[in-house]
């Protein structure tokens, strides 16, 4: 059922895409002070929709790397932890004088 709802939205996303494609072939310049670029402006949006998605990625990973680095850290100090208090139950009670 999962991969035919992933069919169905892909297929969607491309009739869109296709549809915006066929109705914007104009082209469009993009001027980097340096180079300038004519590309139809379907090509920039999926560009910009492209660099964008990977930014995003970027960031995503990022956080998630700190967060395991944060979950690692915390696992040693709980391991510390609990063999402090195996070693503290040990330890015989003693009665003050």
């Amino acid at each position: 059922m999962k991969r035919i709802i992933t069919i169905a939205l892909f297929l969607c996303v491309f009739a869109i895409a296709a549809s915006f494609s066929a109705l914007n072939p104009s082209p469009v310049t993009i001027n980097f002070y340096v180079i300038e670029f004519n590309l139809p402006l379907s090509v920039v949006v999926v560009i910009a929709m492209l660099t964008g998605a990977l930014i995003t990625g970027f960031a995503f990973a990022m956080s998630t790397l700190r967060l395991r680095y944060e979950n690692t850290r915390l696992r040693k100090k709980l391991s510390v932890s609990e063999q402090e208090i195996n070693s503290l139950r040990i330890l015989p009670i003693k009665d003050a004088p």
